[in-house]
């Protein structure tokens, strides 16, 4: 089988969900038979990459063009149409070429509808089964057009509660499936360096580190409060004076070069709640690099996701694979990862006392600590590794193939 993802978000480039996925699926793949190829946008290098089974194209014309009209950013329509003039161009040589069994595109109802149309239309050229890989609710309704209105063969979904948004507004549940996101858990594990971080950071043995990491901009808007950082500021600041010995790391995902204005635009945003509750002094918050994510979780006390909307959470299982216990919220895929007071706590939204409590009884509870991480350990290696979720994904993707 020789299948291609084709993305506009790169491990390169940016820090996040998909940019997880696609980072995973790069390792995974090298140890597989098939052979797949990823379709991803330019980056410094730019070009062409050959590891094994895997080859890598990164090209420009996946690079979403921006300017700036009236004060905001806005997708630069012109330069979109040669990009998708090119995409087109390309895909129905490529395709064919090199003997595409099936495409399969991440999250391409929330990209601007021209590459989705131009992706559609290059498969179909060419009789070439595409699937579309969600990561995210559709927000819009051009996106649920996108979703239910295409020639996608089947929509493959993060989580059932994503699954269940798309049932809601109107996609055809023949088409639906969920297909969990995996851990390496190989990277992420409990017997990494733990003083790692705290040397990083410039603080000693004794003080106990609670961890949140996430964007805070999702593509060009400031994500703070739907990311939950400003409930967990809130929380920390009822805790802070009263337990001397914690420090809150807020581990922000970099944002690509395209986002430098709007990103900085957040941090100076992040750090003006930072200023407010008085916490200059206690509250860290600091880039990192994809692959320095295992040993941040490693150095950490505590993890804490405390979002108003979540499709499934892939940080919470990183964290789980480290042996650190997590809290989150009741939404979206979190409950399909955190079982309330088996592997984690579950807390509603938007709650800064319920969180604070909670934060109080996992730093103080060591028989408590102890189970959850336990728990976590296992359901991070039984139900979310990514061997298993690849391989169950690639069984799927053979069952489709047969169906042609």
């Amino acid at each position: 089988m020789r299948i291609l993802i084709i993305s506009l978000e790169s491990p390169e480039i940016s820090i996040g969900g998909i940019e997880r996925y696609i980072s995973n699926f790069l390792d995974f793949a090298q140890n597989k038979s098939d052979e797949v190829i990823f379709l991803l946008p330019q980056n410094a290098r730019g070009g062409y990459e050959k590891i094994d089974n895997v080859t890598i194209y990164r090209k420009d014309f996946l690079t979403i063009p921006y300017r700036k009209r009236f004060g905001k950013k806005e997708v630069f329509q012109r330069k979109l149409e040669g990009k998708s003039r090119e995409l087109f161009a390309f895909l129905v040589d490529f395709l064919n070429k090199e003997k595409i069994d099936m495409v399969s595109a991440q999250n391409f109802h929330t990209v601007p509808p021209a590459y989705s149309l131009v992706l559609n239309m290059a498969c179909l050229a060419n009789s070439i089964p595409l699937v579309l890989r969600i990561h995210s609710y559709a927000s819009k309704d051009i996106q649920e057009a996108i979703m239910n209105f295409l020639f996608w063969k089947k929509i493959i979904c993060v989580s059932k509660s994503v699954a269940g948004d798309c049932f809601n507004k109107r996609t055809d549940i023949r088409k639906l499936t969920t297909k969990y996101l995996g851990v390496n858990i190989k990277d992420f594990n409990p017997t990494l360096n733990n003083l790692w971080l705290k040397k990083r950071l410039g603080l000693s043995k004794n003080y106990k580190i609670i961890l949140h990491a996430s964007r805070i901009i999702t593509w060009n808007r400031e994500s703070l409060e739907e990311k939950g950082i400003v409930t967990l500021i809130k929380a920390f600041s009822e805790l802070s004076y009263k337990h001397q010995d914690i420090r809150l790391l807020i581990a922000i995902a970099a944002a690509s070069k395209r986002l430098r204005e709007e990103f900085h635009e957040a941090q100076e945003k992040l750090r003006g709640y930072i200023k407010l509750y008085n916490l200059e002094e206690r509250v860290i918050y600091q880039k990192f690099k994809l692959k320095e994510m295992p040993l941040v979780y490693a150095g950490s006390d505590l993890f804490v996701l405390a979002s108003e909307s979540e499709t499934l959470g892939q940080v919470y299982i990183e964290a789980m694979a480290c042996g650190i216990p997590v809290i989150g919220t009741n939404v979206g895929g979190t409950p399909e990862i955190i079982t309330d007071n088996y592997n984690g706590f579950l807390i509603p939204p938007n709650d800064s006392s319920a969180l604070s409590q909670k934060i109080e009884k996992l730093l103080c509870n060591e028989k408590l600590r102890r189970k959850f991480i336990a728990s976590g350990l296992k359901t991070a290696r039984t139900k979310f590794a990514n061997e298993r979720q690849f391989n169950i994904l690639f069984k799927y993707f053979y069952k489709l193939l047969r169906q042609d």
